[in-house]
């Protein structure tokens, strides 16, 4: 097994460990167990948990985000880029609940984590938001958008994907019926007509 294997397979135990219990109640042994290799393998490639844990989250996130910037690099259709933007986040959450939670649950912070970690959180929640924002601009330019605030919009609407992802775990709803739900209400609202 080759190091980029090895690394990989310590990362995708770790988010599976992460993901079922707290921070603080995972130890390293778990890990190192979980991806089958020795503990000292574990800081071949990663100083300590805290360390392994923000690569869990950050290699997450930013596959996310290349997805979202391919997305957004279509400046034509703003509507069906925006369908394939909230698309490829419904859908990369719903692959990936674990991933979900540690969000969740690193959102939900107001400290912690390194400074370097936490600077990392804010640009990939920032390029995250950048992305929807770019959507909203283009779609706006287009005349096919009413935008006043982007900035705002762009959070308004990555917030109702979350809501839509914690308040439909008990519904059967499908991928396509969670983007219809939050483009429905984004784009037109619960007013009847």
């Amino acid at each position: 097994m080759g190091q980029t294997e090895r690394r990989e397979r310590v990362v995708a135990a770790a988010a599976q460990l992460f993901s079922e219990k707290r921070f603080d109640e995972v130890l390293m042994e778990e890990i190192a167990h979980q991806a089958q290799v020795g503990k000292g393998t574990l800081y071949t490639y990663f100083s300590d948990k805290e360390e392994l844990y923000f690569a869990v989250v950050f290699e997450g996130i930013s596959a996310l985000n290349e997805r979202l910037r391919e997305d957004a690099s279509d400046p034509t259709d703003s509507e069906k880029r925006l369908r394939q933007m909230i698309h490829s986040i419904v859908s990369f959450f719903s692959q990936n609940r674990f991933f979900f939670r540690l969000m969740n649950v690193e959102d939900s912070r107001s400290e912690g984590g390194r400074g370097d970690n936490r600077r990392r959180w804010q640009e990939e929640r920032h390029a995250q938001l950048d992305a929807i924002e770019t959507v909203l601009r283009n779609g706006h330019d287009l005349g096919v958008f009413s935008i006043e605030h982007p900035a705002v919009e762009a959070s308004v609407l990555r917030d109702m994907v979350r809501s839509v992802m914690v308040n439909s775990r008990d519904l059967d709803l499908t991928v396509d019926e969670k983007v219809d739900t939050i483009l429905r209400i984004f784009l037109t609202g619960v007013r009847r007509s």
